[in-house]
């Protein structure tokens, strides 16, 4: 598709941005103030091992959202970053089509291949050669451009549930920069998550698992098409931790890189968003422009697979995340009898690797690992991360992370680990064992909001 092609698809979804011709005769975007040439870089999420993969250029600025000093320069730290008024950091990642490789679908097994949006004329044509629009690309029954989502996880920014540079991570404990502490005084339990997000305005909503497993995602393909360290400043030839790394070995440090240092936040091992000497070997892509300390720090509340203890309910594309709320009495509520008819389809009693075993088990494998379906559950389930039964064995490719396997009733999944679980955490990890009314001193979240 042309790049006047692609700047049509965006115009006719977003509706009301204006093109407008430059002085040099190039098409532009007029969006929230900035005048970005079409091209490339619009929206796009870029080429895997390449500068600026990952995330992008926003197409319409919502209200509150500015653009940072480089924020459309794929050679800046701010590349594709954008402020809200809090003083939040938010990356803009744009939606995109994946295909996981099979070894017979033109693929090597669980090799990911990235597709902007504007490849494709719809996802019909991208599903009739094998690609999907990732979950994460969902709500409230509509596609949606991309998403915002947090650059450090979220800190007391003056009751404000914010994502600053340095701040001290929010806890579900009352023992560390409790949730309570915030306007409002949500919860100090996993549920208060959801109204923390919401200190800082109606739009924005505690990072759900599709957004988190679709950062991982990115970084297994970025992983994968990577032959250096220029763009990809955690790669590792040997291909043994070829993932971005994190304070996980309960010294600030990782566990998988000892020259990574971050600051204290004064409790115990936890540090500062971040924080670290190498902000570029904490990211998502690699680069300083990524989302930070997705792996290790803190656990991080991931709303959208639950559990009422006999079965798995998964979040129906129709559920509108942005208005939902965490208690377990309504039909917004995320947990609780009428939340799981309202929002949720019911997957079962088991699904692949979830078999409610209550044991650890280990993300990657040599055979397949994330289901290469683009429709129906099995997509969506690669959506939420969640492995098939032969994608547990554990492998490098996946950082061998952390995966326990459980089905308690109004299950609250927790992504990315702590300071404390060297090197089984990472960007796949996850507790399926956890609950809505859990409180602790090393779970927290990030937020995260659409167009």
């Amino acid at each position: 598709m042309s790049a006047l092609g692609a700047f049509q698809k965006l115009f006719d979804l977003v509706g009301g941005v204006r093109a407008k011709r430059s002085m040099a005769g190039g098409v532009v975007l007029s969006s929230g103030g900035m005048e970005i040439p079409v091209g490339a870089n619009l929206n796009a999420i870029g080429n895997p091992g390449q500068q600026g993969f990952g995330v992008g250029i926003c197409p319409a600025l919502p209200t509150g959202f500015s653009a940072m000093y480089g924020t459309s320069d794929p050679a800046s730290d701010n590349y594709g970053n954008y402020q809200y008024t809090d003083g939040s950091v938010m990356v803009w990642v744009p939606a995109f089509f994946y295909k996981i490789g099979t070894g017979s679908n033109g693929l090597g097994v669980n090799r990911v291949d990235i597709r902007a949006y504007a490849a494709f004329a719809n996802v019909a044509a991208a599903n009739a050669e094998g690609f999907a629009l990732h979950r994460a690309f969902y709500n409230a029954g509509a596609i949606q451009l991309g998403v915002f989502v947090d650059k450090y996880q979220c800190s007391n920014n003056s009751g404000v549930a914010s994502s600053v540079k340095n701040g001290n991570p929010l806890s579900s404990s009352s023992a560390h920069n409790p949730f309570g502490g915030l306007t409002g005084a949500p919860a100090n339990n996993y549920g208060g998550a959801i109204a923390a997000a919401k200190t800082r305005g109606i739009t924005f909503f505690c990072a759900s698992l599709f957004v988190h497993k679709m950062l991982a995602l990115l970084s297994l393909a970025h992983a994968q098409a990577s032959t250096g360290t220029a763009f990809c400043a955690w790669f590792d030839a040997a291909g043994v931790t070829n993932f971005p790394k994190g304070n996980n070995n309960n010294a600030l440090r990782d566990a998988n890189d000892a020259t990574l240092l971050y600051v204290s936040d004064g409790y115990s091992n936890c540090a500062k968003t971040g924080s670290s000497n190498a902000l570029a070997r904490t990211t998502h892509n690699g680069q300083a422009c990524g989302v930070a300390d997705l792996n290790g720090n803190m656990w991080e509340i991931a709303p959208g697979l639950t559990s009422d203890g006999a079965n798995y309910y998964l979040l129906k594309i129709a559920a509108n995340i942005t208005t939902a709320t965490g208690g377990n009495a309504l039909a917004t509520d995320l947990w609780g009898a009428t939340g799981l008819v309202a929002l949720y389809d019911n997957v079962g009693t088991t699904y692949e690797s979830m078999t409610a075993s209550n044991t650890n088990k280990v993300f990657g494998a040599a055979t397949q690992v994330l289901s290469p379906a683009i429709s129906g559950t099995a997509w969506a389930m690669t959506g939420a991360g969640i492995p098939l039964v032969t994608g547990v064995s554990g492998s490098n490719a996946f950082g061998t992370d952390y995966f326990y396997d459980a089905r308690p009733n109004e299950l609250c999944v927790i992504s990315g680990a702590a300071w404390v679980h060297g090197g089984t955490a990472g960007v796949w990890a996850l507790l399926l064992d956890h609950v809505r009314g859990n409180s602790n001193h090393h779970v927290g979240f990030r937020s995260a909001s659409y167009l």
